[in-house]
């Protein structure tokens, strides 16, 4: 059978639109020959989502994005449909979350963040979605942070103020020298840091003796509470109330003792009482004779 002319054509030019058609898809990342999956994440602000974008689940690449769009009743939401293997399913509550792949390309593409199930979607399924926060609106509010410090940073570094700075450093400079001076053999940090280890090797050496010395301690501690201390301190008590009660009494005029103190009729009649004793010895002393008469004979006067 003999084709005709224009036949030939024809079946070429449908050949080549097939081609056509196919490096398209292919350079979009879609395998026309190959099942799949379609759908879809509605977000608010795509950050320079295009189509042929990459579809990664844990890294792995599993299909692009197919359309991007406005929702026609809602300007406000941007619908994306993305294709993806037909063999993966999705959990419910997978988010589709709009993610940079480079920060210095500034390429987005779809991470799916696998949900818990333990339902899946169906393909025409709407998933949740999540877009990530521009890095140049994170960057804008530091950019302008460091342009404040650059210039807080020229007002510091004027001429007066490096001057004073260099004054400073000089400063150091010089406290820096006495310090490595001091700790040169002889200086002053060094002789204190080798008195300091002499302390030490003493207390190292009589470590024996310090142990001895905290074991008599603690022995006699020992000793102490355990002693009838308590009882003691208990007598110690009781004895000085009684020497309270016994004072107490005294100062009111309680018994002999009281009545001494307080009596003054009783002390003038013990202070005379003395004073006649006294005039009495003194004349038994000088006048013996008026009180004993002694005989020569034996015989005693009548």
């Amino acid at each position: 059978m003999k084709l005709s002319r224009e036949y030939k054509i024809g079946l070429v030019t449908i050949i080549a639109l097939a081609l056509l058609l196919w490096g398209v898809n292919y350079l979009k990342g879609i395998n026309v020959f190959e099942k799949s999956s379609k759908y879809y994440a509605v977000y608010s602000n795509v950050g320079g989502l295009i189509e042929s974008a990459a579809i990664y689940v844990n890294g792995y690449k599993i299909g692009n994005v197919s359309r991007v769009e406005f929702n026609a009743e809602s300007m406000d939401n941007i619908v994306v449909e993305f294709s993806i293997d037909s063999r993966i399913k999705l959990p419910m509550n997978t988010v589709a979350e709009i993610k940079s792949s480079s920060l210095i390309s500034g390429v987005k593409d779809i991470y799916l963040n696998l949900g818990d199930g333990p339902e899946y979607y169906e393909s025409g399924d709407t998933l949740l979605s999540l877009a990530e926060t521009d890095m140049l609106a994170f960057l804008d509010p530091l950019i302008a942070r460091v342009d404040e410090l650059v210039i807080s940073l020229n007002d510091i570094l004027n001429e007066g103020n490096r001057e004073n700075i260099g004054r400073t450093l000089e400063n150091l400079q010089v406290t820096l020298s006495s310090l490595k001076q001091s700790l040169q053999p002889g200086g002053d940090l060094a002789s204190t840091f080798t008195n300091l280890e002499s302390v030490t090797g003493n207390l190292k050496d009589n470590n024996e003796k310090i142990s001895t010395t905290l074991d008599n301690l603690a022995s006699f501690t020992d000793s102490l509470a355990q002693s009838d201390l308590r009882v003691m301190i208990g007598r110690i008590d009781s004895t000085f109330a009684q020497l309270s009660l016994l004072v107490e009494g005294v100062n009111s005029g309680k018994g002999t003792a009281g009545r001494f103190v307080t009596n003054d009729s009783l002390y003038m009649n013990l202070n005379n009482s003395m004073a006649s004793l006294d005039s009495l010895l003194t004349d038994l002393r000088e006048n013996p004779g008026r009180y004993v008469r002694i005989s020569v004979f034996g015989g005693r006067d009548k």
